[in-house]
């Protein structure tokens, strides 16, 4: 039975990436359950991700000393902008201020500076 959750969990962490494919793109959709819903699992994916800043900023930063701090600072930014879209999810119009980049999947891509 064990083994079963595990690797249950470990097939949702590798298709939850699929699941945000249209999310980003859909936020300033001008349908109201499209943008609401949209908002609301963009801001559940920034607070669930936002971890990988500690991990991705160290990574990106010439200097890896500031991006362990950019890191902590990041991953703070991320999980509070992510946890207000969630609260304002039935608000779509309200607009909070993004952490660079919007989407949590483009957080995996190391290749982009901050």
């Amino acid at each position: 039975m064990r083994k079963l959750i595990v690797l249950s969990l470990i097939m949702l962490m590798a298709c939850a990436p699929l699941s945000f494919a249209g999310i980003c793109t859909s936020v300033d959709s001008p349908g109201y359950l499209t943008a609401a819903s949209s908002k609301f699992i963009r801001g559940i994916g920034n607070v669930a991700l936002s971890w990988v800043e500690l991990l991705r900023q160290p990574v990106i930063n010439e200097n890896k000393w500031e991006g362990v701090g950019r890191g902590i600072v990041h991953t703070g930014v991320r999980a509070v902008s992510g946890a207000l879209e969630v609260v304002t999810a039935i608000i779509p119009g309200a607009k909070i201020p993004q952490p660079d980049p919007a989407c949590p999947t483009d957080l995996v891509n190391m290749n982009r500076s901050a």
